[in-house]
């Protein structure tokens, strides 16, 4: 029987298994670029959330299992009631779970939550060109690749293109 996907706004003690999830340094970069430092830590993450109870622009949520039990993450930030546009970022699985068709699940719920509840006709998010996983998953949700990002990130000896992809509600 398949798994029963949740969403809800995200709490201070979320972050614990975030930090779990993002074992080593390169998935943490493919996560958040330079937003945090690494290791994260508990401090790093209730600053995170306690960012959100100030910005009317952007909340967080974790995605539960059927036990209540995080599994995911994601945020909505830089809403435009104007332009009807939300960015999706921050976007993680426990891995855990990956492969089981939980990332596309909360994607799709993220695209519900920000068509439905908050009236946006545009969703974008951004995505290293290297995470193939991701984008897959994104494409299957409905997002198409728009352009290229024009600020490329240094990872170790690497450097990492990143390609902005949108949701567009279609009439």
């Amino acid at each position: 029987m398949k798994e029963t996907l949740r969403i809800r706004p995200c709490k201070k003690g979320d972050g614990k298994f975030v930090i779990r999830w993002l074992t080593n340094e390169r998935m943490m970069r493919m996560w958040c670029r330079d937003s945090f430092s690494f290791p994260l830590t508990e401090e790093q993450m209730n600053g995170y959330y306690e960012k959100f109870e100030d910005n009317q622009y952007s909340w967080g949520f974790t995605a539960l299992n059927d036990s209540g039990v995080p599994v995911g993450s994601f945020q909505m930030s830089r809403v435009d009631y104007e332009a009807e546009s939300v960015h999706l970022g921050f976007i993680v699985i426990d891995p855990e779970q990956r492969g089981k068709g939980l990332g596309h699940e909360m994607v799709t719920m993220a695209i519900r939550y920000g068509v439905e509840i908050l009236g946006m006709k545009r969703i974008t998010l951004n995505v290293f060109d290297s995470n193939k996983g991701a984008i897959r998953c994104y494409e299957k949700a409905g997002f198409v690749n728009e352009k290229r990002g024009d600020d490329d990130f240094s990872f170790e000896n690497e450097v990492w293109s990143y390609s902005v992809m949108a949701y567009t509600v279609t009439d």
